[in-house]
């Protein structure tokens, strides 16, 4: 009996240490998976974290971008202006020359004519007391009284036209006096207000270069190569505005079209123009959206043809630019009139050179891959009005 009873509560401690055992396992599972649940809340915590940090730097970069583009907005506004400016200060420079010349040309016939007038004082002041009455009174005849009276009337006449012309002529000069004070007044108001416009055209520069120095790599490339057509175009602006108004000049029929345009294929367009190269076919339209083109869009139509092809003038016309940049590599520009240039990009060589006229069909250089490309193609754009690429259009319109 005592026997049974011992092993009854040995059997019960055994039970109540399993008890005790299994619930100090329970509690350190339940403290096991409580810390593990805060650590899986504290990672998605920091993976939304991370996600909206990188949301943000998108953001913020997307904003620099925009403040970028208004800046260059605002650096092409300034250069327009200075450019415009420099243009009145050129024409004021030229009125106030050209108004110098007339005061000194004027100058002079008035001092012809005062030298004239005096000599005719001088010798009236000879006659002494002699008048008119005189003259006529000594006639010996009715002939003479005549003679004499037309003379006096015609002398009479000259003085009173000298006189007037003399007094006329002072009043010539002191307008033109006038009008080259008010000129140079105005020009030194220009060349003032010139000089302001180049003030903030270094500011909207220099907080342009602070805003690209937090683009991405690849967005400052892209920035890189705007930059530098922006700067080539302020650079060539003034020559291609002079070459195309005596090209107008000289063409003021207005016709563009020209040449036998064999060598670009069949086919001519309302505008008189060919194709620039002999395969019709199109790679990238225009208008096409991508982050690799420097204005955010395609700005012309590719031509997929093989290093070497032949390109052709689409009309007669004038080339007025050639050269080499990031974005375009070899190019081509030609001005056909109207205010309507084509453009021929990414050569592997150059057959023209500025100012040479061309006509219709003319080989003006071969395709290639040079510039910004992934592969040989021939770039085409049609700009109007203006030579800048920012004025591109559809080019199809203008293709037969």
């Amino acid at each position: 009996m005592e026997h049974t009873r011992k092993n009854k509560i040995i059997a019960a401690l055994a039970i109540i240490l399993v008890i005790t055992f299994l619930g100090n396992v329970m509690i350190s599972f339940a403290a096991t998976q409580s810390e593990l649940e805060k650590e899986r809340n504290e990672t998605n915590q920091k993976i939304e974290d991370a996600k909206k940090k990188q949301t943000d730097i998108q953001n913020q970069m997307s904003t620099i971008k925009k403040e970028v583009e208004d800046l260059n907005t605002k650096i092409s506004g300034y250069q327009d202006e200075i450019y415009d400016l420099s243009s009145q200060i050129e024409e004021t420079e030229q009125k106030i020359t050209e108004a110098e010349q007339e005061i000194e040309k004027t100058q002079k016939d008035l001092d012809s004519k005062q030298e004239l007038l005096e000599k005719r004082l001088v010798a009236s002041y000879k006659a002494g007391d002699t008048t008119y009455l005189d003259v006529l009174l000594s006639s010996d005849s009715l002939t003479s009284f005549l003679s004499n009276y037309y003379m006096i009337e015609e002398l009479a006449e000259f003085d009173t036209k000298l006189i007037e012309s003399v007094e006329q002529t002072k009043k010539d000069i002191e307008e033109s006096k006038k009008v080259l004070e008010d000129s140079k007044t105005k020009l030194e108001e220009t060349k003032k207000s010139q000089e302001s416009k180049k003030a903030e055209l270094d500011a909207a520069k220099s907080a342009k270069n602070s805003k690209v120095s937090e683009l991405s790599a690849e967005d400052k490339e892209l920035q890189k190569q705007i930059d530098e057509l922006k700067n080539h175009e302020a650079s060539v602006r003034n020559k291609i505005e002079q070459m195309k108004k005596e090209y107008d000049r000289q063409h003021s029929s207005g016709g563009n079209s020209g040449g036998s345009g064999s060598n670009s294929g069949s086919g001519t367009s309302s505008y008189g123009f060919g194709w620039p190269v002999s395969n019709h076919s199109i790679g990238t339209g225009y208008g096409v959206a991508g982050k690799y083109w420097s204005s955010g869009y395609h700005t012309g139509v590719d031509f997929p043809v093989g290093v070497g092809t032949p390109v052709y003038s689409i009309g007669e016309g004038q080339v007025f630019d050639t050269g080499y940049n990031s974005a375009y590599g070899n190019f081509v520009e030609i001005y056909h009139g109207n205010n309507i240039y084509s453009f021929y990009a990414h050569a592997s060589s150059v057959n023209v050179s500025v100012g040479q006229k061309v006509t219709k069909g003319q080989k003006i250089m071969s395709s290639g891959k040079s510039g910004n490309v992934t592969g040989p193609h021939l770039h085409f754009e049609i700009r109007t009005p203006g030579y800048r690429y920012a004025n591109c259009v559809n080019p199809m319109k203008y293709l037969p």
